[in-house]
């Protein structure tokens, strides 16, 4: 089920009243209601893939009931491997068995068939988030949590399908808190603020996000059609593309956190406004926060991390950035994109390294000119990131650089002239919604962004009036009369 849609906003309705309810009379249920309700969010369109889900739960509980416990042993070892070993697999089989096929194929003159394999949504997230579980148990960061508990960090649907990436330490604490009946109960605060916020994500998908992309959609069709591309259209679809996932991502991020604070829960703050960073090191604390801090505690650091002198460093930075890049779908497109990202951050390190650069405060024009630099390399990392091969996608960069076709400027192009800089002003000027709503304390903090969000709680922000509700109300018609352009997250296929 899609939060942009119809059929969402009625399951939404119809839970708020079953949980309110139920919250009253029967408050030790509530959690169940969510559970429950959880479940049918996620099977709504395909119910066999709540099989699935139920196998790897029921199994990843089962693990961390062995490695529960002080102490490490050998046996616990054993047994996390085969936890996290399990849980790769299954990722592996459903998003690169046919990759795998394909590579035979091609390097062994083999006809291997491909597979029919259909990707269930959100393997990758809910997948992620009980390996770092299992790890966690393993290692004594936490207690396992009672079977109840762990199906609810696990499923809660504000979170299950595209993240943010929820572990135990964020979610858990919380539930195990809510302990008497007016815990669990709606408060009218919390409601205010959760629909203030799931509207404006509803905005940004519905208006900003979807109208944008078919500008994107234009040049990437072209290229893969084989049309001729020239230099202006290769910018201007490849910039189309940087905005529609900016907003769409942006969007389901806020609408993710506003769910969640209805029900008293907050969950961790997982966009802050990525394309205003002045360098790419900034642009990952500011993108896809969750994913990010996850690669960095349970891949990066396990891979050595910056223990080991500066060119250890930077190779398991650029493997920890390659298996992000690969996470995301099965495609050498995909690798190329995380192998692009990891080339930006070896570079800044080491600029960093060479000249003695801090994260002291820059003279403007320098901090201007890192920011249009940065958003400009995340831009060709887009295209591969966008584009259906790699092929595909060095021909729109080949353009981007001037070695495509003559200049054509197109009426695609000039369409996106005329109002692009509309998405530049809101991206780079505008305050970010965790700016707006940080005297509430609706986002779990990032530690790398803590001092921007405590300065944001002495401006102004969303406050509890009748203009602001006004605001609300409009946000959400105007988000509401667009889902006619509906179309899936971004973030939804991995």
């Amino acid at each position: 089920m899609v939060f942009s849609s119809h059929a969402f906003l009625v399951f939404m309705l119809v839970l708020l009243a079953v949980y309110a309810g139920v919250a009253r009379w029967a408050p030790r249920h509530a959690k169940l209601t969510l559970v429950l309700a959880s479940l049918l969010f996620y099977g709504w369109t395909m119910p066999v893939f709540l099989v699935l889900l139920g196998l790897s739960l029921a199994f990843n509980y089962a693990v961390s009931m062995g490695l529960d416990g002080p102490g490490q042993n050998p046996r616990k070892r054993w047994l996390l491997w085969i936890g996290v070993g399990t849980n790769l697999s299954l990722i592996a089989y459903y998003k690169y068995f046919n990759l795998l096929l394909s590579g035979l194929n091609a390097l062994g003159g083999l006809s291997l068939p491909m597979q029919d394999i259909l990707l269930p949504i959100g393997i990758s997230f809910f997948t992620f988030q009980q390996i770092a579980y299992l790890v966690d148990v393993a290692e004594g960061k936490t207690t396992r949590a009672s079977v109840l508990d762990y199906v609810f960090i696990i499923v809660f649907f504000p979170h299950l399908i595209a993240g943010p990436v929820v572990l135990q330490e964020h979610l858990l604490p919380q539930v195990r808190e809510k302990t008497d009946k007016a815990a669990w109960s709606l408060k009218a605060d919390h409601v205010a603020l959760g629909l203030a916020l799931f509207s404006m994500g509803l905005f940004k998908k519905t208006v900003l996000a979807d109208n944008v992309g078919r500008y994107a959609d234009f040049l990437f069709s072209a290229a893969h059609r084989g049309e001729a591309i020239g230099t202006l259209d290769a910018w201007m679809g490849t910039i189309a593309y940087s905005f529609q996932i900016y907003f769409d991502f942006s969007g389901y991020s806020d609408m993710a956190v506003g769910l969640a604070f209805l029900f008293g829960l907050r969950l961790p703050m997982n966009f802050f406004s990525p394309y205003k960073a002045h360098n790419i090191i900034e642009f990952w604390r500011r993108w896809h926060i969750s994913l990010s801090s996850f690669l960095r505690d349970y891949l990066y650091i396990r891979l050595g991390g910056s223990r080991h002198g500066f060119p250890r460093t930077m190779a398991a930075l650029m493997a920890t950035m390659l298996l992000g890049g690969l996470w995301h779908g099965a495609g050498l497109q995909y690798l190329v994109w995380g192998g692009l990202h990891g080339l930006y951050l070896v570079a800044n390190h080491t600029w960093r390294r060479v000249t003695g650069a801090t994260d002291a405060p820059l003279p403007w024009w320098r901090h201007a000119l890192g920011v249009l630099l940065t958003y400009a390399a995340v831009c060709v990392a887009w295209v591969y990131f966008r584009a259906a091969d790699v092929s595909e996608a060095n021909r729109i960069v080949a353009a981007m650089f001037g070695f495509g076709a003559p200049e054509s400027f197109t009426p695609t192009s000039r369409g996106i002239v005329t109002f692009v800089w509309v998405y530049f002003l809101i991206a780079w000027f505008a305050p970010n919604t965790v700016q707006l709503f940080a005297r509430h304390d609706m986002f779990l903090p990032s530690r790398a962004l803590q001092r921007v969000v405590d300065a944001s709680k002495q401006g102004l922000g969303y406050a509890f009036t009748r203009r602001w509700a006004l605001a609300t109300a409009l946000t959400f018609t105007v988000g509401w009369f667009a889902i006619s352009n509906l179309s899936p997250f971004l973030y939804f296929q991995f």
